[in-house]
């Protein structure tokens, strides 16, 4: 009974906040709790390359790697992107904050007739962000297509750097779900229809005198989906049964290293394409 009076309590509030900052209601908000939640102590950005098609397996992975970093005190940002000029700008999708619950030394001042629906409300709100966090990624990766020309990853990240250098929160984490395939007028990592073997050093050089060195605020990062791309139609029989050889995934990776670290960033997995370990504060 608390469960489901807590339940409604948060669905009564959802369109008062849709569009607003946080799109997840608050439980301190629905029941005019005196107590001043604290600021979200985590950050997850989830940032999709929408040039990136993901199979089935892969996009389940997205999600429960999303779902596992929804915890309470936490905050999740779900956006898009693939390259301006296509009308595919980084756009966030959804934001969301999972409250820190009630402390209990507070529930002295509350009727005990209400403390069971607000410590269920706060269940709750974790459920309700976690189905909205997973409806949003799905949606996302679903629209995903490799027919877009242009794939303008290191401005998307230094979008995504002002967003991060501004939030408070002390532990930080960038999801990237991308093929890390730069397609812009700075970089192109493709070749004849596939991934082109890059010298790290030189593609970075590029990259520092573009100015397009990012800030990420001491994130640590995760990139799912590395050199995945539709095998090609023409060429060698490889590249069209889409083999990536080791040289060239290496250096792939070896370029968002230096990338990231230059970004005052962390890259801890880059995965080829799935990730071993799973993301973490």
């Amino acid at each position: 009974m608390a469960a489901s009076a807590a339940l409604v309590a948060i669905q009564a509030l959802t369109l008062a906040h849709a569009g607003l900052v946080n799109d997840v209601p608050s439980c301190y908000g629905a029941f005019h709790l005196t107590a001043v939640p604290q600021p979200p102590d985590r950050l997850v950005y989830i940032l999709i390359d929408q040039t990136v098609e993901l199979d089935a397996t892969l996009q389940q992975s997205v999600i429960d790697n999303i779902d596992r970093l929804i915890q309470p005190g936490s905050k999740f940002v779900i956006a898009e992107f693939s390259a301006f000029s296509q009308g595919r700008y980084l756009q966030v999708v959804h934001t969301g904050v999972v409250e820190s619950p009630l402390p209990e030394n507070a529930y002295s001042d509350i009727p005990i007739a209400k403390a069971p629906q607000i410590r269920a409300c706060f269940e709750q709100q974790r459920t309700y962000a976690r189905r909205m966090a997973a409806t949003t990624a799905k949606q996302v990766l679903g629209t995903a297509t490799s027919s877009f020309d242009h794939s303008e990853i290191m401005a998307a990240l230094q979008t995504v750097g002002q967003a991060m250098r501004a939030d408070s929160a002390r532990s930080k984490v960038l999801f990237v779900v991308t093929d890390g395939l730069e397609y812009s007028s700075v970089a192109s990592f493709y070749s004849h229809n596939t991934v082109r073997d890059i010298n790290p050093a030189t593609e970075l050089s590029k990259a520092r005198s573009s100015q397009m060195i990012a800030d990420l605020a001491g994130a640590k990062v995760y990139v799912l989906g590395g050199a995945m791309m539709p095998p090609a139609k023409t060429g060698t029989l490889a590249e069209r049964n889409g083999y990536r050889d080791a040289k060239t995934l290496r250096d792939l990776k070896a370029f968002w290293q230096g990338y990231f670290q230059e970004s005052n960033a962390s890259l801890i997995e880059f995965g080829e394409p799935s990730l071993v370990e799973p993301v973490s504060y």
